[in-house]
């Protein structure tokens, strides 16, 4: 069986994390690197579009790294991950939050996987509208007393009291992201 070589563009270690355990219920044998990447949008990104295409950067980034490497044998991938705000016109606060990951391989086909969305308190997103260079982690990471919050169990572990946590939605992105990868003969090349 081959290698896998995966190349996460972040050094965030929820996102590394998910990435590994996503990919290991599927390959036995998979290496993992990481590189920090510019998303090329904003820190808080505010809509759908804008947040696949963050995803889709960094998946790219994370793919040349591998290629200029010379790790140009098969079963190549690039891994990009972000989250943002997406407009919902009946949540309490007209957002919800959304994951999403990106793979890209050495043929440039791209596949797409969300995690679970949730809500933010109104308050929260009035300050993101107020001054777009916030980011929610710093929000909510100073409401629940850990300024690190997104690097570890995120928001939604501070929302949930501790029931989910970012990992596992992060997780739950990668692996939709993986669906046509692991089921060729439903999907297609």
């Amino acid at each position: 069986m081959k290698i896998m070589n995966i190349c996460v563009g972040s050094l965030n270690p929820v996102k590394i994390k998910a990435t590994k355990l996503a990919f290991k219920k599927y390959f036995k044998r998979i290496v993992v690197f990481k590189i920090k990447t510019d998303s090329k949008i904003p820190n808080q990104p505010i809509g759908m579009d804008i947040i696949v295409n963050g995803a889709i950067n960094r998946a790219k980034f994370a793919l040349n790294y591998l290629i200029n490497e010379k790790r140009r044998d098969k079963n190549i991938f690039g891994i990009g991950i972000e989250a943002g705000l997406v407009p919902i016109s009946n949540a309490i606060s007209g957002y919800m939050d959304f994951q999403f990951c990106v793979i890209i391989d050495e043929n440039q086909r791209i596949t797409l996987g969300s995690g679970v969305a949730f809500e933010y308190p109104k308050f929260v997103i009035e300050q993101i509208l107020e001054n777009r260079e916030k980011e929610i982690g710093e929000i909510i990471g100073k409401l629940a007393g850990n300024i690190n919050l997104k690097n570890e169990a995120g928001a939604i572990s501070f929302l949930s009291k501790k029931e989910i946590n970012r990992t596992e939605i992060l997780t739950q992105a990668v692996i939709c992201a993986l669906l046509p990868r692991i089921n060729y003969e439903l999907y297609g090349n």
